[in-house]
């Protein structure tokens, strides 16, 4: 008898509303270029700064670009994009 695959359960999302103000303008403005710029909805340009914020905030000696190379790589290793390096000389 073969094994039944696991169902994995969906975790239900809890919408959250951002409210901008009149003042907000010009960072909702540079927020729709981004999101445009990166093939992303305003909605996960949101969140994937929201992520990049909380990283930092947990990691304050590096820099940004270092964090977002970390993910990027980290991204790779779950997707089997790397390959493990052998040690050794270089000839």
């Amino acid at each position: 008898m073969a094994a039944r695959p696991k169902k994995t359960m969906a975790v239900p999302t809890t919408p959250v509303s951002v409210r901008f103000g009149k003042h907000d303008t010009p960072m909702v403005r540079v927020l729709r270029a981004r999101a445009r710029a990166s093939r992303r909805s305003l909605s996960d340009q949101l969140k994937y700064y929201a992520h990049l914020g909380i990283v930092a905030k947990e990691n304050p000696d590096l820099p940004l670009g270092v964090i977002e190379g970390i993910l990027e790589g980290l991204e790779e290793s779950r997707t089997g994009l790397v390959e493990p390096y052998r040690w050794g000389r270089i000839t």
